[in-house]
C-alpha cells in the first residue's frame, strides 16, 4: 500500500470498493485500486480473476490488471444487471489528485515559510490543512518510496508525528480495534 492512513478505515469496510482516480472523470482510467476493500470470497474478485484468466496478459508497465481491470469488470456488472462495487470518491484516498485550488499539497516538497496551503489556510497544527486531514481516509503517495518527507513539513507534522505519539502513549498496550 503506498498511502499514509489518516484515520480509522471502519466506517468503509461494510463495502467492497475501488477508488476513483481523480477528479478529472478521465474515460479509460476512471479507477484505482490504491485503496480498495473485498470480502474474502467476493464474487467481485471471482469475476475479476475470470477476467484476468481470460484475457491476455498485461502489458508492460500498463494499468491493465489495476485500472483498466476495474473498468472492464465495473462496466461487466453493470451490463449484466448486476450491483456493482461501490467507488470512493477520490477526495477520500488520493486529494492530491485535483485542481490546485482544492488538492492537498504535494507531500514532498517543503511548506513555504508562511505555512499558506490554499485559500488563505493554513498548514499549522489545528489550521484548515490540519482539518482538512481528518475528513479524508488517506494519502496517496504514487509509489514514491525513494523520496523523503521535508524535515519539517506538513506530513512530517501533521501526520507521522502524530502516528508515532499515539504509538508512544500505548506504552505496550493492545490497541482496541481500529485504532492506530
Amino acid at each position: 500500500m503506498d498511502s499514509l492512513l489518516t484515520r480509522d478505515l471502519t466506517p468503509l469496510l461494510e463495502h467492497e470498493f475501488v477508488t476513483q482516480w481523480d477528479c478529472y472523470d478521465k474515460i479509460y482510467q476512471p479507477l484505482n485500486g490504491a485503496l480498495m476493500r473485498f470480502h474474502q470470497h467476493s464474487p467481485y474478485l471471482c469475476e475479476a480473476f475470470h477476467i484476468m484468466a481470460t484475457s491476455p496478459p498485461p502489458r508492460a508497465s500498463s494499468t491493465d490488471w489495476g485500472a483498466l481491470l476495474y473498468l472492464k469488470l465495473w462496466r461487466r456488472l453493470v451490463a449484466e444487471g448486476i450491483p456493482p462495487f461501490k467507488i470512493l470518491p477520490f477526495c477520500f484516498s488520493d486529494a492530491r489528485s485535483c485542481r490546485l485550488d482544492n488538492r492537498l499539497p504535494d507531500p514532498f516538497v517543503p511548506d513555504p515559510k508562511d505555512r499558506r496551503w490554499t485559500l488563505g489556510l493554513t498548514r499549522d497544527e489545528g489550521g484548515g490543512l490540519d482539518k482538512r486531514l481528518q475528513k479524508i481516509f488517506a494519502v496517496h503517495l504514487h509509489n514514491q518510496w525513494e523520496k523523503d518527507f521535508p524535515q519539517d513539513g506538513w506530513v512530517r507534522r501533521l501526520l507521522l508525528q502524530r502516528y508515532q505519539d499515539k504509538l508512544s502513549s500505548n506504552n505496550g498496550q493492545t490497541r482496541a480495534e481500529g485504532e492506530l
